[in-house]
């Protein structure tokens, strides 16, 4: 292979990574500024709504979850409370029982399936016009759920999420999970602006009972993408309102934090092939953003691989010190984010926090294509 196509090959690779990381996150408020859409909404409305949450061996957090929902500023005949049992080993089931509080359901699986059979199975016997999809470790604001069923008046609305923050022991998170947490949610903001958001955080989002369809069993740690774009699918918007706001424990082991992001990139893969559909230009903005926002970031760690390896060569046997200098900081740049870990300087800990989710997602293609039989899986240790 030539220099001129090598550096073409280079050029390509990294321009993928900057449009997804940087140029869609620049352009999107202009564009939701200019096409944007308005949904109505109004304070007053108060549908009868289920929390659905489903519960692995949960006997820590179970009865604080269940008081939680049941302190929202919300009035408590409109309010049920459905607890999914993924065949607990511990107290969970002993514990939701010992409450004896008819708003209080319980369902046992018959065989662990992961949150996926407890979703399918439990939203269509909630009672509630409104189903939120929230976890055990999520608690919420008191305000939170007003702010998530106010959308639910205006018919165009089939779904709407709420913004999560992590929170650890002390109460701080990393000035990296910080950043992308932020990132994430400002690109979701302005995508519902536009039309739908793309995906919601998985411990906190609603949506309209009427509206859900089963997703596959073996969906692995990707209901907050499938639901959403099911919703999208028959035409309704999917909303982002980062007042809805919820708080949950973030695990600040490495090794646990990697193996959830390998599971998260699995299922992102998954959630590829089942949305083809959306890889249609004529969908319009969700088609846009679904592409910018997902698909160019789920497979963005192969252009950046490819971009690097083509670097490196280039490196080796152009004779432009361009190249040389570009090969020789990258070099730099990843020896750093490499060897200096999660608790390095400020821009290292990003970098490394970088360098981590890529290769998460690298791995997360290699656990997709050897099969994913269960959604099935053990949760992350939890600050209490």
């Amino acid at each position: 292979m030539s220099v001129m196509l090598l550096g073409i090959v280079f050029l390509f690779f990294l321009s993928i990574v900057i449009y997804s990381y940087i140029l869609y996150p620049l352009f999107l408020p202009l564009l939701s500024w200019v096409f944007g859409r308005k949904t109505d909404r109004s304070e007053s409305y108060m549908p009868m709504v289920s929390f659905v949450v489903p519960a692995y061996n949960e006997e820590d957090v179970i009865l604080r979850k269940i008081n939680n929902i049941r302190d929202l500023d919300y009035p408590d005949e409109k309010l049920s409370i459905w607890i999914g049992s993924d065949r607990s080993n511990d107290r969970t089931e002993e514990l939701v029982r010992s409450l004896n509080n008819p708003r209080v359901h319980l369902w046992t699986a018959p065989k662990r399936g992961g949150k996926t059979q407890v979703l399918n199975s439990l939203i269509p016997q909630a009672d509630g016009e409104v189903v939120v999809l929230t976890d055990a470790n999520t608690l919420h604001r008191p305000d939170s759920l007003r702010c998530l069923v106010r959308h639910f008046s205006d018919r165009r609305v089939g779904g709407v999420a709420g913004d999560i923050e992590h929170r650890t022991e002390n109460r701080m998170r990393s000035g990296a999970e910080i950043l992308y947490r932020s990132f994430e949610s400002r690109l979701k903001k302005h995508e519902s602006l536009l039309h739908s958001t793309t995906s919601a955080y998985g411990g906190f989002y609603a949506i309209r009972k009427e509206l859900f369809r089963p997703i596959p069993p073996n969906a692995f740690s990707n209901d907050d993408v499938l639901i959403p774009m099911n919703i999208v699918r028959q035409g309704k918007r999917v909303l982002f309102d980062p007042d809805a706001k919820s708080e949950e424990d973030f695990t600040e082991d490495v090794q646990s934090e990697y193996q959830r992001r390998v599971r998260i990139g699995a299922g992102n893969y998954q959630a590829f092939f089942w949305l083809l559909d959306f890889v249609n230009p004529f969908r319009g903005w969700p088609f846009f953003c679904y592409v910018s926002h997902k698909v160019l970031r789920w497979f963005s760690p192969f252009c950046l691989l490819g971009a690097v390896v083509c670097l490196m060569v280039l490196g080796l046997v152009s004779d432009l010190l361009l190249y040389r200098s570009m090969a020789a900081a990258v070099s730099l740049i990843l020896a750093i984010g490499i060897l200096s870990g999660p608790r390095g300087p400020w821009l290292f800990r990003f970098t490394h926090y970088f360098l981590v989710m890529n290769a998460a997602l690298i791995a997360g293609i290699g656990v997709f294509f050897s099969g994913i039989k269960s959604a099935a899986w053990d949760r992350t240790s939890r600050t209490q």
